[in-house]
């Protein structure tokens, strides 16, 4: 294929050649593939747990390994990892440390403890940003529990 950028007598760098081949940035190609690379591992990750099962410090190790794989953001991240907040009895001045260890190793739904607390801003305090992030977290889980034989959610 001629490419009329390099005409007799002009300089053309190696980098410059390669560059032309590959084109002005990534192909279809390879977002699909760097796409479906992702999806594979967050599939690995979220097949270990069990969402509707897991006690926080799986949640938070869950959600570290994902971020460690850029599959959610540190926002989400954030939340995930740090469980208090999702019941509606946690006290903001109460001291963190003893709320956080409290019943670290019983398992719990956390779609169900996230779908609670997305009523709960709903009805308490409505501000934009938290149910925003709030409904990002419950579709987030959503999408990591196992499908059944048909492709449908098992709940």
């Amino acid at each position: 294929m001629y490419d009329s950028r390099f005409e007799e007598g002009t300089y053309l760098s190696a980098s410059d050649f390669f560059d032309s081949l590959s084109g002005p940035g990534p192909g279809p190609s390879s977002v699909m593939d760097k796409a479906l690379e992702l999806a594979a591992v967050v599939t690995e990750i979220t097949a270990e747990y069990d969402v509707r099962n897991m006690t926080p410090h799986q949640i938070a190790e869950m959600a570290r390994r994902l971020y460690l794989a850029n599959a959610i953001t540190i926002p989400e991240y954030a939340v995930l990892s740090f469980q208090p907040n999702l019941y509606t009895q946690f006290n903001y001045e109460a001291v963190t440390y003893q709320v956080m260890q409290r019943d670290a190793h019983r398992p719990r739904d956390f779609i169900a403890a996230w779908e609670n607390h997305l009523e709960v801003i709903w009805r308490r305090h409505p501000d934009p940003a938290s149910l925003h992030l709030s409904e990002q977290i419950v579709d987030l889980l959503q999408s990591f529990e196992p499908l059944d034989d048909e492709g449908t959610s098992l709940i």
